[in-house]
């Protein structure tokens, strides 16, 4: 996994997130991956139950090869305001927790992370453009 700040996918509120992302391997499916990562870490709220907050949210995009990158954004500053730019009306955006390394390691468990293509800061550029990513697309974006 790939550990980096910024706000790659331009979120409206435009300040820079925690962002997570990697490689899961075929066949992962992308509609359980917010699940499973809440699974492996309680206090993240990915999506609203009903109960109006979320402190970060997921994108993801399946390779022409079968594999699927994931991105976790990770809120840093709250935001409550019904009436604010980014449109989440009553959503209330909360600072997302501390992931701790032991947390990254279960999340990897949890999702999966593709055998030979683990993202690093360091590797992340030639592995996502041999997954067809260009170089201005939120995954190589700084």
């Amino acid at each position: 996994m790939r550990n980096r700040v910024g706000n790659p996918f331009n979120e409206a509120h435009g300040q820079a997130m925690r962002c997570i992302d990697w490689l899961a391997p075929p066949g992962t499916d992308p509609g359980a991956v917010p699940g499973l990562v809440e699974a492996a870490m309680p206090t993240l709220k990915l999506y609203h139950r009903g109960d109006l907050e979320v402190n970060g949210y997921i994108n993801t995009s399946l390779r022409p090869g079968g594999m699927l990158y994931i991105s976790v954004q990770l809120y840093d500053q709250p935001c409550t305001d019904p009436a604010c730019i980014a449109g989440h009306g009553p959503v209330r955006i909360l600072v997302a927790p501390t992931v701790l390394p032991v947390t990254l390691v279960a999340i990897g468990v949890a999702v999966g992370e593709a055998v030979g293509a683990v993202l690093t800061n360091v590797n992340a550029p030639g592995l996502l453009v041999a997954q067809g990513f260009r170089p201005n697309d939120p995954p190589l974006r700084a």
